[in-house]
This record gives structure tokens, C-alpha cells and sequence, in this order.
């Protein structure tokens, strides 16, 4: 009797994936299926943790990585990240800071070998806030390299969705 209790809750899992699908619905990562029978070449112009985010989704979509902008069918540059942390607000009672702001920005540009270019020179920025609370030093600094880490690769997701765009434009 005991093995026939999980069947309704199965079956329930069964009927909302089933509805999941026909309504459109698609996992993280299906979104690149546009542009992976094309080869693209990336290009670190000072976002190393950028690309390395960009590179790991790539490949986890089975996109290939050209070693050269020659044996590419795009040229995705990406440039300038930098991080900033901004004081949001203070203590009117202490004078001690109450939560931060980290900003993240990178640009990007996407051309074609030849060097015909499909998008310019984009700038991306993210921002996210958080508490801090000096009696919890060593964990807030974690919370805020998280956060950084976040930042990269919600930053790489639009990369991603833009250079998708520009790629099922051009063909």
C-alpha cells in the first residue's frame, strides 16, 4: 500500500510539465539554441571574469570557440569591467554605513570577420545593494563577492540574449 501513495503527487509532476511545454516553456540555456551551429570567437579587451562567464555558457550550449577571429563566424569583444561599491545609505544615529551599492559594467561589440560590425561599442551595467553590519565583518564581505559573482553572470546572460539577437538578424 505504501509504494502507491507517491503515484498523485507523480502524476500531478506528470500533467504541469506536460502543460509547461505546450504553453512554450524552456529550460535555462535552450535560449541559445539559435546561434549554435555558428562559431564565435571572444575576444578579452579587459573583462576577464566576463569572459570567463560568457565562455562557460557558451560551451555548456555546445557553441564552439574559434582559436582565431578567421575561423569565426562572429567576433564578440568584450571590454572594461569594473566593479564599484557606493556608500546607499548611513546611521543618522551612528554615522556608521548601513548598506552598500556594488555596480557592475563591461562593454561588448560583436563583429563579423571581416570586420563589419554588428553591434558597437554597449555598455551593461547591474547594480545590486545589500545591508552591512559591522559586528559581521567576514560575512558580509562574502555576501558582497557573491554578489560581485552574481553580477558576471546575470551580465553574461544578456550578453548572450543580445549577441542571439544580432546573430539570428544577420543570417
Amino acid at each position: 500500500m505504501k509504494k502507491y501513495l507517491h503515484l498523485p503527487l507523480c502524476l500531478l509532476l506528470a500533467f504541469t510539465l506536460s502543460l509547461a511545454a505546450g504553453c512554450g516553456f524552456q529550460l535555462r540555456g535552450a535560449q541559445m539554441t539559435g546561434f549554435t551551429s555558428s562559431s564565435i570567437y571572444l575576444n578579452n579587451q579587459g573583462a576577464s571574469q566576463l569572459l570567463e562567464q560568457v565562455r562557460l555558457q557558451l560551451q555548456g550550449a555546445g557553441v564552439t570557440i574559434a582559436e582565431s577571429p578567421q575561423q569565426a563566424d562572429y567576433v564578440l569583444g568584450l571590454t572594461q569591467e569594473r566593479f564599484e561599491r557606493s556608500v546607499l545609505s548611513v546611521s543618522a544615529v551612528t554615522g556608521k554605513v548601513e548598506e552598500y551599492l556594488i555596480t557592475y559594467s563591461a562593454g561588448m561589440d560583436v563583429r563579423k570577420p571581416g570586420g563589419e560590425q554588428l553591434v558597437g561599442n554597449e555598455r551593461i551595467t547591474l547594480s545590486r545593494d545589500y545591508t552591512f553590519d559591522e559586528g559581521a565583518v567576514l560575512g558580509k564581505s562574502s555576501e558582497e563577492s557573491v554578489i560581485r559573482d552574481d553580477l558576471v553572470f546575470r551580465t553574461s546572460s544578456q550578453v548572450l540574449r543580445r549577441l542571439q539577437a544580432v546573430t539570428s538578424n544577420s543570417n
